[in-house]
């Protein structure tokens, strides 16, 4: 089956399922959110090329933050307990030239940030090569639990694309990861 196609259905059955439960147990006052930022002015440069660059942003709770850029698309690395969780949202999300927001939003239970459910982050996408002011601004959801971190979603643009991405970790069935073979 086509990736695209794949990826799309699992993506409208996620959305339609969240959307779903959301609406019948909204669990939004047990969690809250904290943020982070990811701007390229408040992270520390690692390493930098021509084509590309690593930086260190700063970390929230026990869990490290890297932003990569190669090649015009940017992506996270979250470290926990010297562990590397690449997100790949080139492989994860979209192949297309990509940048992203300035924060992160980390999504936990209120009066206990320890007790992470994951991480928001805007990921705005190029589309249409030839044409590199349109932009398509995305919010990729990413879980984070004791076992795994891993984008488990991404919110296209509409209204209460935020509520959605949140509603979507607030969620109390398991989210499954995205596999980068199959989208």
């Amino acid at each position: 089956m086509n990736k695209k196609v794949t990826f799309a259905t699992i993506f409208i059955y996620i959305l339609l399922f969240f959307s779903v439960s959301y609406a019948e147990e909204p669990n939004s006052g047990r969690y809250t959110s904290s943020y982070t930022s990811i701007d390229e002015k408040d992270c520390t440069t690692l390493d930098s090329d021509d084509i590309g660059s690593i930086q260190e942003c700063e970390s929230f709770e026990d869990i490290g933050v890297k932003v990569l850029e190669g090649d015009m698309r940017q992506s996270i690395t979250l470290i926990r307990q010297n562990r590397e969780y690449v997100l790949d949202f080139q492989s994860t999300v979209s192949s297309a030239f990509s940048s992203l927001g300035t924060k992160i939003e980390w999504r936990h239970e209120k009066d206990n940030p320890k007790n992470l459910k994951g991480m928001i982050v805007r990921f705005e996408l190029y589309d249409d090569p030839n044409n590199l002011d349109k932009i398509h601004s995305y919010l990729v959801v990413s879980k984070i639990t004791p076992h795994a971190i891993c984008v488990v979603g991404k919110i296209p643009p509409q209204s209460k694309q935020n509520e959605l991405a949140r509603a979507m970790l607030d969620a109390k069935s398991e989210l499954p990861c995205i596999n980068m073979e199959k989208h």
